[in-house]
């Protein structure tokens, strides 16, 4: 049977749940034989809690608490990555920070598509207020993804190498909003600032290419380690997981692994926590890359990686701007980014990587 997404989730019932994990292995006798399905909406995607019940007979894994996502965010928009991170990403990973999935489909003509993963909304919650302990909790979840997939020969299967037509791509399209987002802030920025944000758009991305190299220390990164992203458990301390990778088609995917983590602590935390938090946290990403496999990255290139990839947060502001209806809905969060960049850049001294 052609593997073709749902229109909407009220087309999950038993009789589809049963076919779908009997054609996935996982149920091998009997039906299910209720679900419960609580449905809401998020930015992209109409999400469904379900609770199922077996027959009698059934036989193999049964699972009883599932998350049902249905995207359809349009063609080109983020295209199968989220197929290929729930199953191939996840698959290379032995306990995987990313939630299990049970089914997916996908189709290519409009970009529509869909996801049943294990349910963890009893357990693990997003935007929760980090602790050091959930941290570094998401730390190693972080280095746990990013280990398995470390110069990984499937790696292209996963992402766009990250060559100088990708890299350009993705400075010159986050490029349209420097303007208009100067435009609008520009006059409450310092001089300094402004000098610095001009020559980071005017040299960064040549710095990139040649970090690049032969394209040893790439892996597959998440590329968007925000609050709503990070499942941190919520009683007792255990696993974080890592969800929603939909990046655009000018995102990158293949990269250098720190930039998850300057996403997750220049443009998201306030300054003093990041002041104070990143150099240990940074050194325990490191420890863990070495117990995992990754002998060759030293920590003076970590460290250099970390600095290069803060000015890549100068270009998520930026990119809020170009559209105007954005750029003044959400001006709040964008400022806040800016600002939260600029003083990191400061702080890492990054413009000596300018020169």
């Amino acid at each position: 049977m052609q593997n073709i997404p749902l229109d909407s989730v009220d087309e999950i019932t038993s009789e589809w749940l049963t076919r779908v994990l009997m054609e996935g292995g996982y149920l091998t006798r009997g039906t299910v034989s209720e679900v419960q399905n609580r449905s809401h909406k998020s930015n992209w995607a109409s999400n469904a809690i379900l609770r199922l019940r077996y027959s009698e007979n059934a036989q193999g894994e049964q699972p009883t608490k599932l998350f049902f996502k249905l995207c359809n965010p349009g063609s080109g928009t983020f295209g199968d990555s989220e197929i290929v991170y729930y199953s191939i990403v996840a698959a290379e990973i032995r306990d995987s920070p990313i939630p299990r999935c049970f089914h997916s489909a996908y189709l290519k003509e409009n970009g529509k598509y869909h996801l049943l993963l294990e349910d963890l909304s009893e357990t693990h919650a997003p935007d929760i207020e980090p602790t050091w302990e959930l941290a570094n909790s998401t730390i190693s979840s972080i280095a746990h993804l990013h280990a398995s997939w470390w110069n990984h020969p499937r790696l292209s299967f996963v992402g766009e190498y990250p060559d100088r037509s990708k890299l350009e791509k993705y400075v010159a399209f986050t490029a349209q909003g420097l303007a208009p987002m100067l435009q609008e802030v520009g006059s409450d920025l310092p001089p300094e600032w402004l000098t610095l944000i001009h020559r980071i758009f005017e040299t960064h991305c040549e710095k990139m290419i040649e970090r690049v190299g032969d394209g040893s220390d790439l892996t597959c990164i998440h590329g968007d380690l925000n609050p709503g992203n990070i499942l941190s458990p919520v009683v007792s301390m255990g696993k974080t997981y890592l969800i929603d990778r939909q990046p655009f088609d000018w995102s990158l995917t293949t990269w250098l692994g720190v930039s998850d983590l300057t996403y997750m602590m220049v443009h998201w935390w306030e300054p003093e926590m990041r002041r104070s938090w990143e150099k240990p946290l940074l050194e325990n990403y490191h420890r863990h890359l070495l117990r995992l496999g990754v002998p060759d990255y030293t920590w003076d290139q970590l460290w250099h990686d970390y600095r290069l990839c803060a000015m890549q947060s100068l270009y998520v502001p930026a990119s809020w701007c170009i559209d105007p209806v954005e750029r003044r809905e959400v001006k709040g969060l964008w400022w806040s980014q800016l600002q939260k960049t600029m003083a990191a850049c400061v702080d890492l001294e990054c413009a000596e990587l300018l020169e």
